[in-house]
């Protein structure tokens, strides 16, 4: 996430959007004041390079007056924002007056969107070690893909919806099927000037493992059915179509 008073934006940061990369390439036009969620340590590392103004103002103070806060004498409480903070906590709990910001995000096809995650979860929960990843089989990778589906669909497209969700502000939505285009229309409508790293150039958070894997995962009937059912926003409200795209389709 960025709350840039420098620039009157927020940027909500959702999930296997390329979301890290955009933080990355967004910080480098923010200012002192600016609020920047902070990402992965090799990330932050990369910034000091490109002499990019790493994670910052991420940590409120708000005042809580409570019996329990009057014993200890404190009547502060610490909200830390991360990278992946929904509008709802800067509205309810910060308490922020966003009128005056362009507040944006990106969504991507819901089937697409799923198996991003998925890949994204073996690794990063460390489900699975890397150096396996390659040996998986068709029966294998779709049994822990269903088992995936199981457990995280509702969790993940709940949690998408959360970060993007508003009562008070409209949230502008931009697809991560146009990421690039859209990127370069963001620089303008923001007026972000005094560009140190194009956004073609940063490569973050790559997962190293051979792509043909990826061809090896096709989607049952079931899992199909599932998606469609937990991601209904995302189709219906970004116009996504339900035809499943042919890469998860069995050949007959």
């Amino acid at each position: 996430m960025i709350v840039s008073k420098k620039n009157n934006f927020i940027f909500l940061k959702t999930a296997k959007t390329a979301g890290s990369s955009i933080e990355f390439y967004l910080s480098q036009f923010c200012g002192s004041k600016d609020t920047i969620t902070s990402l992965r340590p090799i990330e932050e590392k990369l910034k000091k390079k490109f002499n990019i103004l790493k994670k910052q103002n991420y940590e409120y103070k708000k005042n809580k007056f409570t019996l329990k806060n009057f014993k200890k004498f404190n009547f502060s409480k610490r909200i830390i924002l991360n990278d992946h903070s929904s509008l709802k906590i800067l509205e309810d709990k910060i308490k922020m007056n966003l009128n005056h910001y362009y507040t944006f995000a990106f969504v991507r096809n819901p089937y697409h969107w799923i198996v991003s995650y998925f890949w994204w979860y073996l690794y990063d929960e460390k489900i699975l070690p890397m150096k396996n990843f390659n040996k998986l089989k068709k029966r294998e990778i779709s049994l822990l893909f269903k088992l995936f589906l199981q457990f995280k669909c509702l969790y993940f497209f709940t949690w998408m919806k959360d970060i993007i969700s508003s009562n008070k502000y409209k949230v502008h939505i931009y697809k991560y099927e146009n990421l690039e285009k859209d990127i370069v229309k963001l620089k303008h409508k923001l007026s972000l000037n005094n560009e140190k790293i194009r956004f073609g150039e940063i490569k973050l958070k790559e997962l190293k493992f051979n792509s043909k894997i990826k061809y090896k995962l096709k989607f049952s009937q079931e899992d199909i059915k599932l998606i469609q059912k937990e991601a209904k926003f995302f189709f219906s409200e970004y116009n996504y179509s339900k035809q499943v795209p042919r890469i998860y389709l069995s050949k007959k």
